[in-house]
């Protein structure tokens, strides 16, 4: 068993089991990767109020067949990016974004520093973040059709759409770019 500590951004956290919880992770020195909080549902745990999505987390991993988290603490809960209606909702989009497309246990330097300074600023854009994984919004057409601008992009198949044809897609597996 190995054990790791690092600053994490926190993703998501999803219900895992009855009283588990399984969160996503954004990683300075591990990358992207899923770790079980036991017991994380329940009502008086001491991780729930440390991973709440965009929060900069102190955590603490244990490694054996998966990571667990151990340990957490709060850094930083970014007030310009909480505060204001428009740069929360491009965070959110931002690290479902990363979320989908950073590598597991890949550390980015580029990436970590890109995310934490917008999330500081309260600047964070999901076409910023989508140029440091090679693709290129504003030089795009629509998957579908051709036509320029597209608007969306399709996460799961890493597709550009425009408004008319993006109605033909799940709403769920669009980003508003």
């Amino acid at each position: 068993m190995r054990d790791f500590v690092t600053d994490a951004i926190v993703l998501s956290i999803e219900p895992s089991k009855e009283y588990d919880r399984s969160v996503s992770l954004f990683t300075k020195d591990l990358g992207l990767l899923k770790a079980r909080v036991t017991s994380g549902a329940r009502i008086l745990s001491k991780f729930s109020p440390h991973l709440d999505p965009l929060n900069l987390t102190r955590v603490r991993l244990t490694h054996k067949n998966g990571f667990t988290l151990t340990d957490a603490l709060t850094e930083e809960r970014f007030p310009a990016t909480r505060n204001n209606a428009i740069s929360l909702g491009n965070a959110l989009r931002t690290i479902a974004l990363v979320k989908a497309l950073a590598a597991e246990h890949e550390p980015d330097e580029k990436l970590w520093r890109a995310l934490i300074k917008g999330l500081i600023e309260g600047t964070t854009e999901p076409n910023t973040f989508l140029k440091l994984f090679g693709y290129d919004a504003h030089r795009t057409e629509c998957d579908s059709c051709g036509r320029v601008p597209a608007h969306y992009f399709a996460v799961k198949t890493h597709t550009f759409w425009c408004a008319s044809c993006s109605t033909r897609m799940p709403e769920n597996t669009l980003l508003l770019i």
